[in-house]
């Protein structure tokens, strides 16, 4: 059967490709009816695909999965985007207000954000994934979060500007549509996981939330409550697994269960008396080494991914203006160690983010490494609340920007 209220959030990455489906609630819950997963196999690298038909066949498998479990049938995604193709600016509009009585209309904060958006340079071979607006000036009044029906002469819209590669939307548009899927929208993977990890309260106050997916670490900083800076870092779970794999001799999939299993991302808190066996590359034995020996191995890729964020953060706003610190998610952040390894490198409480306000297969989602796909649902909730849904990845512009102010107001 075909259900038109649903919402499925995709998100295609490097090592693996999940889809959950949840149905619209009113309030913030998500009530979840399916969940399928698939290996990516060697079809993305690094958050952007590189194998249509591997790819495809992930996205049909996890599809087909999650719609066996929820018992429909779905033809409709909303997608997750990342990789280092991903670019992020911010950029202000200014125009003056229209009318006898100078009060603003859509029409204005329309133009004002479009002026933001022609202000800056955009390569021709990027197209713009969101709009989000982070503040309005009127006058010289700040901080105004809706200025629709305020009075004024002078309007201002500050924006953050996140665009990505045509051609990595085109890809995932092309694999969707293989697998008989109409790609609704493309949300930016770690503005998707702050929807379903995020409180109102950590944006508000100031919060880093750092996605450490297989191919890439995502991170997007919030300050009063709106988006201020975004990236994607190009090293993830996938490249300590390598490491496991050449420092241990073993292959990469009994390295990415060593990774899982016995991984820790600081080695002062390996139990010194703790012994792996480690199956020996191509072959049948195993040899046994110490934990802490893979802890060793482990703990400088961490350290790099830490150290990296770290410069991404103090090159956009002071650590000390980030009192909700900083959340952890995505599946390479279940690693033990994880958090305590990355507050002592960046000096900021850091916790783990799982998704929250889930219910129906709750403790199936209840992880980091679905962050993204729930955050997609959420997202996906809110244009049906609001009756706001896009009509493609690749649509006008002014439709887009309308869109996001439309849903930015309602919430």
């Amino acid at each position: 059967m075909l259900v038109d209220d649903l919402v499925v959030g995709l998100d295609i990455g490097t090592t693996k490709v999940c889809a959950v489906i949840g149905e619209v609630q009113g309030g913030p819950t998500i009530n979840v009816l399916g969940v399928g997963y698939a290996s990516s196999g060697d079809g993305v690298k690094k958050g952007t695909i590189v194998d249509i038909e591997r790819t495809t066949q992930a996205i049909i498998e996890a599809v087909e999965e999650a719609e066996k479990v929820a018992d429909v049938v779905i033809e409709n995604v909303y997608v997750g985007i990342a990789g280092a193709h991903i670019c992020s600016m911010n950029s202000q509009g200014i125009v003056a207000i229209k009318g006898n009585n100078q009060e603003i209309s859509s029409e204005d904060i329309d133009r004002a954000v479009e002026n933001a958006k022609t202000a800056i340079s955009i390569p021709p071979h990027q197209d713009i994934i969101h709009i989000l607006p982070r503040e309005f000036v009127v006058d010289e009044q700040k901080d105004i979060n809706n200025p629709l029906g305020m009075v004024g002469g002078r309007l201002e819209a500050q924006v953050h500007i996140v665009t990505g590669a045509i051609t990595a939307m085109q890809n995932i548009i092309k694999c969707c549509e293989m697998a008989k899927l109409k790609v609704e929208d493309m949300v930016l993977q770690p503005y998707a996981s702050s929807m379903a990890v995020l409180s109102e309260d950590e944006k508000k106050l100031g919060v880093v939330l750092v996605d450490i997916g297989g191919g890439t670490t995502d991170l997007i900083i919030f300050q009063n409550g709106h988006v201020i800076h975004s990236n994607s870092i190009d090293i993830g779970g996938r490249l300590v697994t390598n490491d496991i794999a050449v420092g241990l001799k073993t292959s990469t999939v009994a390295a990415e269960d060593l990774k899982v299993n016995f991984g820790v991302a600081r080695s002062d808190l390996v139990d010194e008396s703790m012994m792996i066996d480690v199956p020996v590359a191509g072959g049948e034995r195993t040899k046994q080494y110490p934990q802490r020996f893979l802890a060793e191995i482990v703990e400088p890729r961490m350290e790099e991914i830490f150290y990296e964020v770290k410069e991404q953060i103090e090159k956009h706003v002071a650590l000390d203006v980030i009192p909700a610190g900083v959340v952890l998610t995505g599946g390479s952040s279940l690693m033990t160690g994880c958090p305590e390894l990355a507050e002592e490198i960046l000096g900021l409480p850091v916790r783990r983010g799982s998704p929250v306000d889930i219910s129906g297969l709750r403790e199936q989602v209840r992880n980091p490494k679905f962050s993204t796909a729930l955050g997609l649902i959420r997202y996906g909730a809110q244009n049906f609340r609001t009756g706001t849904r896009e009509t493609g990845a690749l649509s006008g512009i002014l439709d887009r920007i309308q869109s996001v102010l439309r849903k930015f107001f309602t919430d």
